[in-house]
Formats: C-alpha cells, sequence, structure tokens
C-alpha cells in the first residue's frame, strides 16, 4: 500500500486521470482516497485487507448488502485502452500508413517480413497485437516527427546481423 501511495498512485494514475480530467473539463474526486479513509485503511492488520488472493476484505463485507454482489464479486480489471480494436477499426489507416514498407525498411531496426506478418496477423484477427502495435506505432510516429534517420553505419550493422542469424 505504501508503495502504492508513494510511486504507482501519484506519479502515474492519478498524474493520468488529472491531465486527462482537466482535459476535458471534469473534476475528479477519487473517494476511497480521502486522507482519512487512507489513514485508517493502513492502520488495519493485514488479515482484514488481504487474505490469499481476496483482497479489499473489509471494505468489500461492509458493501455487502449495499451494492450487488456482481459488482462485490467481480474480478479486478485493468482500464487498458482498446488497441486491439483501434487497430483493426478507426486507427487501421493510420497504422497502415505510418508502418509502409517503406518506413519500416528506412529504420532499419525491425525486419521487414517479420513486422509485416505481425501487423497482417494481426488486421487479419489471426493473433491480438494491439499492444505491440501501440509501441512501434509511437516509434514510428516519434521518428518521423523528429525527421530521425538511421545512420549507414547502424543500417549495415542490422543488416549484418540479420544475416548472421
Amino acid at each position: 500500500m505504501l508503495l502504492d501511495q508513494k510511486y504507482y498512485l501519484q506519479d502515474n494514475l492519478l498524474y493520468k486521470v488529472d491531465r486527462m480530467s482537466m482535459a476535458h473539463s471534469l473534476e475528479v474526486r477519487p473517494p476511497l482516497l480521502d486522507h482519512r479513509i487512507v489513514e485508517f485503511a493502513a492502520s488495519l492488520p493485514e488479515h482484514l485487507k488481504i487474505r490469499g488472493k481476496a483482497q479489499k476484505l473489509i471494505l468489500k463485507k461492509t458493501m455487502r448488502g449495499k451494492l450487488p454482489d456482481a459488482i462485490l464479486d467481480r474480478k479486478k480489471s485493468g482500464l487498458d485502452i482498446p488497441a486491439h480494436e483501434w487497430f483493426r477499426g478507426p486507427l487501421a489507416g493510420l497504422l497502415r500508413d505510418t508502418m509502409s514498407s517503406n518506413a519500416i525498411r528506412n529504420t532499419s531496426f525491425f525486419d521487414r517480413d517479420v513486422t509485416e506478418t505481425l501487423l497482417r496477423d494481426h488486421t487479419n484477427k489471426r493473433i491480438n497485437a494491439g499492444y505491440q502495435l501501440w509501441g512501434l506505432l509511437t516509434l514510428f510516429l516519434w521518428l518521423k516527427r523528429w525527421n530521425i534517420e538511421v545512420p549507414d553505419d547502424l543500417s549495415m550493422r542490422a543488416s549484418h546481423l540479420a544475416e548472421a542469424s
């Protein structure tokens, strides 16, 4: 809990929530982060908070009968972006244009055939590679935005490594 409070919440989750809420003129207040609740939770013995894989024990017990069981008993789920669907739908054109055969060849960072197979397999729903493609798209857009070209010696080393393997 302390590690989450000191680093993950403030440097990651709360920062992102704050930026996105401000961008859309929303006021966001995480009620369970009220200092009184946090201090109370920190004072509780561990067996009231976690038991095996079960988490938030006292909170769930307190809310039983007030919230539907379906909410209290559901699995934890993250708030990931729907990258798999985006790259097959609204962002398919951006992905295809940004990661063209020429762009892949010009970087010399990635094997063109492997990268194109990844794109094709994702598009044809043989695999879900949305998260990998998100990273690649970000890199390719960054290279394009800052006009970064791969030096010839790096390009030659990359092609030499590909031939050696």
